[in-house]
């Protein structure tokens, strides 16, 4: 049997997790990328998704990615003057179908992302405020 180490173990949970739910969700998420965050935030995603395919572990860069996209379905990125064509959001009516479409998308990424193993979570996710109302 190999000795695969917790970390290590974690961390293609996480990966797999990730992958799954980018998979799943892949056309939303492009769309969604799209209509917050313009064309460019749409090529970073699809960047994110070519880096997810080929990785082989969980590093910096892609915790880091994987941030922004949440940041993104979420509109924590909103007046951040280093967000990727920022207010495209303002286009979008309230109303509009797509609205809810994203709201299921961010509610569903931050469900896998606080379900991730602690030792394998993005830093500065949900997964820390889960933790902290877990040991409250």
């Amino acid at each position: 049997m190999p000795n695969i180490t917790p970390s290590r173990s974690a961390g293609a949970i996480a990966l797999r997790s990730i992958r799954s739910f980018v998979a799943e969700h892949f056309a939303g998420l492009s769309e969604a990328s799209l209509l917050l965050g313009g064309p460019a935030a749409q090529r970073r995603f699809l960047r994110l998704v070519s880096r997810l395919r080929h990785a082989s572990r969980l590093g910096p860069h892609l915790r880091r990615e994987i941030r922004w996209l949440h940041g993104v379905l979420t509109l924590e990125l909103v007046g951040d003057p280093d967000a990727t064509d920022p207010g495209h959001f303002c286009d979008i009516h309230p109303d509009d179908l797509a609205v809810t479409g994203i709201c299921r998308l961010a509610d569903a990424m931050t469900e896998v992302l606080c379900a991730l193993p602690d030792a394998s979570a993005p830093a500065a996710t949900p997964l820390a405020a889960e933790g902290a109302r877990v040991a409250a």
